[in-house]
C-alpha cells in the first residue's frame, strides 16, 4: 500500500489514530482505484496531536500550514513526492467511538488500525457527497472484492 511507511511509522511511535476514508475501504476489502490520500482521525488531546505530529513529520510529511492539529479540524500534510495526508482532530463521530470500534487489519507485515464499517457509513453519511453515498450502498451491501470475502 502507498502509505504502508506512513501507518508503521505511527504505530511505531504509538500515535492514536484510525484509518477511514477510501484507504480504509480498501483496507476492509473494497474495491478503489489507489486511494490519492490518506484519512486518519486522531486523539486531539495536546500530548497525543504532539505526538501525531512527530511522527509525521519523522515520515517527511509536512503540514500545509503551520497550526497544531489541537487548534484545528482537519489539517492537511504533504511529502515530497506529493502524497497527502488529512489528519482530522475531529469528526462526525467521536474518537473515542472510533477507536473503541476500530479494527486491526492486515497488510503485508503491518496492523493499521481501521475504522469499523458501521462507522464508515456514519461519517459517509455525513458529508451528504454523492460519492459517499455510493460508498454507504456499497458497504451496506457489503460488496467487497472477490479475494477478500
Amino acid at each position: 500500500m502507498i502509505y504502508s511507511d506512513v501507518l508503521q511509522q505511527l504505530e511505531r511511535v504509538g500515535v492514536r489514530y484510525v484509518v477511514i476514508g477510501s484507504v480504509a475501504l480498501v483496507l476492509h476489502g473494497y474495491e478503489r482505484p489507489t486511494p490519492a490520500d490518506l484519512d486518519i482521525v486522531v486523539d486531539r488531546s495536546p500530548a497525543e496531536a504532539e505526538r501525531a505530529m512527530y511522527a509525521l513529520l519523522a515520515a517527511g510529511f509536512v503540514p500545509t500550514i503551520p497550526l497544531p492539529l489541537s487548534n484545528v479540524r482537519v489539517l492537511t500534510f504533504n511529502d515530497h513526492t506529493h502524497r497527502t495526508i488529512d489528519v482530522f482532530a475531529r469528526s462526525f463521530v467521536p474518537f473515542a467511538q472510533l477507536l473503541a470500534n476500530s479494527e486491526l487489519v492486515r497488510d503485508g507485515d503491518a496492523l493499521i488500525r481501521v475504522a469499523s464499517v458501521a462507522d464508515l457509513i456514519l461519517i459517509k453519511e455525513s458529508t451528504g457527497r454523492p460519492g459517499d453515498a455510493r460508498d454507504v450502498e456499497e458497504l451496506r451491501a457489503g460488496r467487497k472484492r472477490a479475494d477478500s470475502a
